[in-house]
């Protein structure tokens, strides 16, 4: 998966990680069925490093008095709480090996794309230029 780069080193740097994990989340696929730990394990990780880095993305929001800060903020709220239903899901063996692939192989990568296209690109302008 190729990662937008945006402005900021630092949110480079945390959007690569977050890849290696995403990518630790699809290897842990094909054991779903039987094994469901290893994906709950690498969904853990994932969602805990994006509470790690929307925090430092915030902080340097608003010491730069990002003005549509509240927007973004909200939007790092809506998709912990969505990572957080899944992994807790994903825990408990509740999806189907359908619906988890769905997730993992599709939703999540367009999310975190898309994210890091709109939302990070503007923000990492931003807090490059002040």
């Amino acid at each position: 998966m190729e990662i937008p780069r945006v402005a900021v080193e630092f949110m480079n740097s945390d959007h690569d990680h977050a890849a290696e994990q995403l990518a630790d989340m699809l290897a842990a696929l094909p054991t779903y069925g039987a094994a469901p730990a290893a994906l709950a394990e690498a969904c853990r990780a994932f969602l805990d490093h994006n509470r790690e880095h929307f925090a430092r993305e915030e902080e340097a929001m608003q010491a730069t008095g990002f003005p549509p800060y509240p927007v973004h903020k909200q939007e790092h709220e809506r998709a912990l709480a969505w990572l957080a239903d899944f992994t807790a899901g994903v825990a408990a063996g509740s999806p189907d090996a359908d619906a988890v692939n769905r997730v993992v192989g599709q939703e999540i990568p367009a999310w975190f794309i898309q994210h890091i296209q709109t939302m990070d690109f503007v923000t990492a302008n931003w807090i490059a230029s002040h």
